[in-house]
Parts: C-alpha cells; sequence; structure tokens
C-alpha cells in the first residue's frame, strides 16, 4: 500500500490577490516606461534643436563680424599695411633681412660729424628692398662723405637724394644740413629654403 502526501500549502487570500495585481502592475509598469523613454527621447530631440538653432545664431553673428572685418580690411589703407606687414613676416620666415645688421653697415658709413636721423623701409622688395635715410650733418662735407660711402658701399646701390637742406636743431640758431636719400639693400641673402 502506497500513501501519498501532499506537501502543497493552499494560497490564502493574499498571495491569491497579489497573483491576480501582477500582470495588470506589469502591464502599467511596462507602459510608464515606455512614457518615460518617449519622453526622455523627444526632450533630447528637442534639446538638439535648441543647440543647432543656437549654433546656427552664432554662425550667422560671426559670418556677419566677419563680412564687416573684411570690409574693413579691404579698405585701401589696411591693404598697404597688410602688404607691408606680408614683406617683414617673409623676411622673417626667409631670415634675409636683418635690420640690426642694416643699421649697423649704414653706421660704418657715418662719418664722425653726422648722425643717422630716420631710418625707414621705402619699398617691399623681398630681393632687395628700398631703404629710407635720414642723416644729419654739421656741415655739407660730412653729408657728401657719407653719401660718396654709401654709393660705394656693396651692400646698397641705387642712391637717390630726395630731399636736401639746412635745419635748426636745438634751437640755438646753428643749422645742420640735413639730408634724405633712398638706396637699394642689396646685402648677400641667403638661398631660398632655408
Amino acid at each position: 500500500m502506497k500513501v501519498y502526501f501532499n506537501l502543497a500549502l493552499t494560497s490564502d487570500r493574499r498571495q491569491r490577490y497579489a497573483l491576480a495585481w501582477a500582470i495588470p502592475t506589469l502591464a502599467v509598469s511596462l507602459v510608464v516606461l515606455v512614457w518615460l523613454a518617449a519622453t526622455a527621447a523627444h526632450s533630447m530631440r528637442r534639446e538638439h534643436q535648441v543647440q543647432r538653432s543656437q549654433a546656427r545664431s552664432q554662425e550667422a553673428s560671426i559670418r556677419s563680424k566677419q563680412a564687416h572685418l573684411q570690409q574693413q580690411i579691404n579698405r585701401p589703407e589696411y591693404q598697404n599695411m597688410i602688404r607691408k606687414t606680408e614683406f617683414v613676416n617673409q623676411l622673417i620666415s626667409q631670415r634675409q633681412f636683418s635690420l640690426t645688421a642694416l643699421t649697423f653697415k649704414v653706421s660704418k658709413l657715418l662719418p664722425p660729424a653726422t648722425r643717422l636721423n630716420g631710418l625707414a623701409l621705402a619699398s617691399s622688395s623681398v630681393t632687395h628692398p628700398e631703404v629710407q635715410f635720414a642723416v644729419m650733418g654739421k656741415d655739407e662735407e660730412s653729408i657728401e662723405t657719407f653719401l660718396i660711402n654709401l654709393e660705394g658701399s656693396s651692400d646698397f646701390n641705387d642712391v637717390i637724394i630726395k630731399s636736401q637742406g639746412f635745419r635748426d636743431t636745438n634751437g640755438s640758431g646753428t643749422k645742420q644740413v640735413a639730408v634724405v636719400c633712398t638706396a637699394n639693400y642689396a646685402a648677400d641673402t641667403p638661398p631660398s629654403g632655408k
């Protein structure tokens, strides 16, 4: 004879109630989860749209500023300054022109009774720039000696006198001779590519 035992417990009312509500609770939870995911996706899309519109407005603002600056740059006085700046940048990058070397070479050409009053770049030729000198001397002979030294120098050629005259330098009535001249700086430059 076999005896069978049923060890299962009978479910009480609370367990039946929980089992009955588990499926609707799961369905509602899934709906809420889908709604939260859709809301998050919509918020992200909206945020991306706002960012894109802000980026477009910033880009438009930058373009208008760029157009305004381009108009300013295209003015003739700025174009001249840009050409001179590009020339100086080319000289710096190619290491073909040293202002200190130029000043040293000019100072060697000055006789004791003269002084260099001004030095400027008159043209922007890359190979042989034109340099303008303003020189003051105690007498005409010292200025003439400077001009002879300048013409005889291997570093300069095509000397042109722009102006010459007498100037009262310290208000005491003592006149000094002043001359402004230009010359092409023809110093040896390193080969291109250095």
